[in-house]
């Protein structure tokens, strides 16, 4: 009886260490990259005019983003166009309404980081860039801008009643896309426990533009993703979108 608990303890101290390995938090892993920087551009340039951050534009996942780890943004379409009937716009409004709660945390914290990184930048926080436009009678412009930048990008007209309105010459939009995928099911030897993999990702591309000029002066992305396996327990959404927003402004600081 003893060897045979001796036996059953070789056996099963590896695989409760293998379980209690998988059940915790998995590493959260970012990557960023900069697409385009104006020539001279820098950070603090932006402090004389002033900086508008205008809420998150949050995207429905683009069935071509597959690899988790790459921080490019699908290039232009990457949403369904504008809907047309009135079904299909029920529809478009209540997908985006789902997007609400991304949209207010990614807003929150790519304002508290850039304050944190940036203290003396003057900024408009996206809530108060939001309330201006209202108060300005500029929300059905503001509702048309969230819907076609991701297609058609901006109309100058509209950038330069936005920058007049939120007394900014520069303006940072920002877009991101949650995804989570099963990208593929392996088979461990030990035990011959099926274990799923699944990606989690929060990806964030930001651009500045001059609402003077008319022309963009910087644009980058971040990516916060992990690999999620069987036991481990997910990771907060708030650390995730805060990977994303970090990786972005790594770049954006240099």
């Amino acid at each position: 009886m003893k060897s045979g608990s001796r036996l059953h303890r070789v056996f099963l101290t590896p695989l409760l260490i293998f379980l209690l390995a998988g059940c915790g938090a998995p590493r959260i892993k970012g990557h960023s990259q900069e697409v385009y920087r104006g020539s001279g551009f820098a950070i603090n340039l932006v402090n004389h005019g002033g900086l508008a951050l205008l809420p998150v534009i949050v995207l429905e996942q683009p069935s071509d983003l597959k690899q988790v780890g790459a921080a490019t943004i699908p290039a232009a379409p990457y949403t369904s166009p504008t809907p047309t009937s009135k079904t299909d716009k029920e529809e478009y409004d209540r997908r985006d309404n789902g997007r609400d709660a991304y949209r207010i945390l990614l807003s929150k914290i790519l304002m508290s980081s850039m304050q944190g990184r940036r203290g003396t930048l003057r900024l408009v926080s996206p809530f108060d860039a939001l309330k201006i436009l209202n108060d300005q009678e500029l929300t059905s412009h503001y509702r048309a801008f969230t819907r076609d930048f991701p297609r058609v990008g901006f109309n100058q007209e509209t950038m330069q009643r936005f920058g007049q309105a939120l007394n900014c010459r520069y303006l940072f939009i920002s877009q991101a896309v949650v995804s989570e995928t099963n990208p593929e099911v392996s088979l461990t030897i030990v035990w011959t426990f099926g274990q799923r993999t699944m990606m989690r990702s929060i990806m964030v591309a930001g651009q500045i533009w001059d609402t003077e000029t008319g022309k963009q002066v910087w644009e980058g992305s971040g990516l916060g993703y992990n690999r999620l396996r069987a036991y481990q327990s997910s990771p907060l959404d708030e650390e995730l979108a805060q990977q994303a927003v970090d990786s972005l402004l790594d770049r954006l600081m240099e």
